[in-house]
């Protein structure tokens, strides 16, 4: 449990970031290309995306790949996922509600289901209160002005372009750096305490990343190196209409009383 709240903290950190107006153009400096990118891909308001991860986890390979569509304004998404592990295929949905997620897995993975139950639902600020990470106000910087979301890449050095590499079939500039969240504290007094804290649990304080920004000044894809895990997102449809709704409530348990209140 401490461990996805430290990785959920980062990945929506980061994820706040990429999806955070002006253009961005091949003669503006790495970093402010950046940062006006992720600017204009957040003011987009909505987006589709594709998600997928490749990495090690207690000795065990894993490999992830899911997509969904989100909506920035109301802090909700949704998901489909595919994960493999040891050889065997798990199929999960994902639904985003902040602070809460919805998970539903196949039935023979969760044998403590309650009869007629099919989603667990997951209280992210409990989790973080749980690990000392405070959700709320890591996202709700990142979301009540899209500036602020911008923070997040404020902490990257040795920016640099890479060159020109077409992403889903749009033309895009490929650059790379690291985002160094000491760095990032210390420049964000509101923000510190946090992530200081994810800095002090888990152990992280770089994370290497690489952004392709298209002509039109958006983020086409993002990825980033976490503890083994490397995560790519492609972002596309930005501004179409996303529709999330929430697991009936019948159909769900919650995470606290599935684990016996522990």
């Amino acid at each position: 449990m401490r461990g996805l709240g430290i990785l959920l903290a980062l990945v929506l950190a980061l994820l706040a970031s990429a999806c955070g107006g002006s253009e961005a153009t091949v003669q503006q400096a790495p970093q402010d290309a950046i940062v006006l990118a992720a600017s204009k891909t957040n003011d987009a308001g909505t987006f589709k995306a594709e998600m997928s991860g490749t990495g090690d986890v207690a000795g065990q390979s894993i490999a992830m790949s899911g997509t969904g569509e989100f909506d920035t304004t109301k802090q909700s998404g949704s998901m489909a996922m595919k994960m493999s592990v040891a050889g065997q295929d798990i199929d999960m949905q994902l639904v985003y509600a902040f602070p809460i997620m919805y998970m539903r897995f196949p039935p023979e993975l969760m044998p403590g289901l309650p009869e007629g139950k099919s989603w667990v639902r997951m209280d992210l600020e409990k989790i973080g209160r749980q690990t000392g990470i405070d959700f709320g106000q890591l996202m709700q910087s990142a979301q009540s002005d899209p500036s602020q979301g911008l923070q997040y890449l404020k902490g990257a050095s040795d920016v640099q372009a890479v060159g020109d590499e077409d992403v889903r079939g749009v033309a895009t500039t490929h650059y790379k750096g690291v985002v160094d969240l000491k760095s990032l504290a210390e420049e964000n007094p509101e923000l510190k305490a946090q992530i200081d804290k994810i800095v002090a649990v888990s152990g992280i304080s770089r994370v290497p990343v690489q952004v392709w920004i298209d002509d039109d000044g958006f983020v086409r894809r993002m990825t980033q190196t976490l503890d083994g895990m490397t995560m790519t997102t492609e972002l596309y449809d930005f501004g179409t209409d996303v529709s999330v709704e929430e697991p009936p409530a019948n159909d769900v348990v919650d995470f606290s009383a599935l684990m016996g209140q522990s």
